[in-house]
């Protein structure tokens, strides 16, 4: 199945019919990073990291921006970084395909460079370091806010 392309032009542009069909045609080309926050303080400790996640697509691009934030008894740490993934041809990704996507691949993309951002910035600001759990597969279930971005317990 084909879509017009948005400036209505009379290229076609193909839709991608599954996670596989769009993995097949990307690649992991930078990981962005928006916020390394650490501040020493007293707060009261969160039982778990927060994870709120976003996704951007354009043309040959897909950019999934996911924040942890994080809170000891002695520090506030937040982190905010990408993947982005450059497609080899503009696509068509259906909301549910991308989703699948962002929830399988995307944060699992990311999430490494996130658990390490912030156990470098508890070490900078001389507080113990979090022990961040592991990201399993189906943990992250995204649904839509007000804002356009996602959040989930972690």
């Amino acid at each position: 199945m084909t879509a017009p392309t948005p400036s209505g032009d009379s290229a076609e542009v193909p839709e991608v019919q599954s996670v596989q069909d769009l993995l097949d045609g990307l690649e992991l080309t930078e990981v962005r990073t928006y916020l390394l926050h650490a501040e020493r303080g007293s707060y009261e400790a969160l039982d778990e990291a927060r994870i709120s996640v976003a996704v951007n697509h354009e043309d040959t691009s897909v950019e999934v921006r996911c924040r942890l934030t994080t809170t000891g008894d002695d520090c506030e740490l937040a982190i905010d970084r990408s993947a982005v993934f450059t497609l080899k041809r503009p696509v068509v990704i259906p909301p549910p395909i991308l989703a699948e996507f962002v929830e399988k691949v995307g944060v699992m993309t990311v999430y490494p460079y996130l658990r390490e951002g912030l156990f470098s910035l508890a070490l900078n600001l001389g507080v113990a370091p979090p022990v961040i759990g592991l990201m399993r597969a189906g943990t992250v279930r995204l649904t839509a806010d007000p804002n356009g971005s996602a959040d989930e317990a972690r």
